[in-house]
């Protein structure tokens, strides 16, 4: 331990140490084995070759010195002695040699012994934070802003900002990267990826582990948006549990695909908030007059509303046709008239039993009812469903035409 002292110090001087005064003097009788528990008496003649003096030798310690250790003192340096296996003399040593390290960082042992604190070691996580990468916030308040933005996939130019595309090129890459910065940021959460190509991988198993259900959520549709952009990867399957969430990814044809994959995974509220941050005075007002109303509003296109000033029979097939341009999610489209239209508030509830329909519509007016009849079956023929409507007490049962 003491070498490095030494090889530095044989640049400068010339150490020799002497147990006395003279050279022909014999060394003092070894300490009583019991001196330990008092105090103890260390002397040390020190004489230095100065080479910018080579006339002459300094005398460091020109008579006989003592160095009185207390029975404090001895307890300070318990634990270092034990680091030696009770060594004294290479206990010493050592702290000679911290002490000069001291001297070198600081230039004196007061300027070391009032050195800055804020000069001490600083963790990944503390740097970041200082300088203004990360912030501090209680664990609470964290898990409340991950659930308000739950089922909304991060904007592009924040996630470019943590999973920066022109870095992060492999699997692997992105894997070592987040694994490094969740740990940094104690999150206590990780990452492993299975896949068939590092670079341009056609099929990708990704498993996030951690405490917050609510953090894997959404870590799990930030990196899908990352696959989803740079390596077309969309989201086939997901398999949420308690403790983590396993995503099965799989190549699209392009990005728009993919993207579209992790919105219905991940992003059920994306396009919804997307539009209120468009326009939130009319989405407000919107919300406004349905809670106030209980709900009881109806909501049609304006070109039906138009046939109803006329008189006339409207047929839906503007809302309606939107299926028709989502026919890649593969909804069923009966289910998509029961959700529509429920929601539209035309009639309270569909009942779906195979190809037929049974339709609680809540009117109580004959006409109203007959209406609804003609808006039901001319809508499904519209969209290419031959269907036919008999009125049954409170209900209205519409079956195919071939099952009759």
């Amino acid at each position: 331990m003491a070498a490095p002292l030494l090889r530095r110090l044989r640049n400068l001087v010339v150490p020799t140490i002497r147990y006395s005064a003279g050279p022909q003097s014999p060394p003092p009788p070894p300490f009583p084995a019991d001196s330990l528990s008092k105090d103890i008496s260390i002397r040390i003649f020190i004489t230095y070759y100065d080479r910018e003096h080579s006339t002459r030798w300094l005398h460091m310690a020109a008579s006989r010195k003592n160095i009185s250790l207390e029975a404090k003192h001895l307890k300070q340096l318990e634990p270092l002695v034990e680091q030696h296996d009770g060594n004294f003399s290479e206990t010493i040593r050592e702290i000679i040699e911290f002490v000069d390290l001291l001297v070198q960082r600081y230039g004196s042992l007061n300027a070391a012994r009032y050195a800055n604190m804020d000069e001490r070691y600083q963790s990944p996580r503390e740097l970041l934070i200082e300088d203004g990468f990360c912030a501090m916030i209680d664990y609470p308040l964290f898990e409340w802003f991950l659930k308000s933005t739950e089922d909304i996939i991060i904007d592009s130019e924040i996630l470019d900002d943590i999973i920066d595309p022109l870095i992060i090129n492999r699997i692997s890459e992105l894997v070592d990267h987040l694994n490094r910065k969740w740990k940094e940021y104690g999150w206590q959460t990780t990452i492993i990826m299975e896949y068939d190509n590092d670079v341009a991988p056609k099929t990708a198993i990704s498993v996030i582990t951690g405490r917050s259900m609510q953090l894997n959520e959404s870590l799990s549709g930030m990196i899908g948006l990352f696959l989803a952009r740079q390596k077309h990867l969309g989201v086939a399957r997901v398999d949420r549990r308690t403790r983590s969430i396993r995503m099965d990814l799989q190549r699209k044809d392009n990005i728009d695909a993919a993207c579209d994959d992790l919105i219905r995974h991940f992003g059920d509220l994306h396009r919804a908030i997307s539009e209120i941050r468009e326009n939130p005075d009319f989405w407000q007002t919107i919300i406004d007059l349905h809670r106030n109303s209980g709900y009881n509003m109806v909501t049609i296109h304006r070109h039906e509303f138009e046939d109803l000033l006329a008189h006339n029979t409207p047929v839906d097939t503007t809302v309606l046709k939107g299926v028709m341009k989502n026919a890649a999610e593969q909804i069923d489209f009966l289910k998509y008239l029961k959700h529509v239209y429920e929601t539209m508030h035309i009639v309270e509830h569909i009942d779906i039993n195979g190809d037929k329909l049974m339709i609680e519509h809540g009117f109580r007016d004959s006409e109203s009812i007959t209406a609804v009849k003609e808006i039901l079956v001319q809508s499904l023929a519209a969209s290419g469903y031959e269907y036919i409507a008999d009125e049954v007490g409170r209900l209205i049962v519409m079956q195919p035409v071939d099952s009759e």
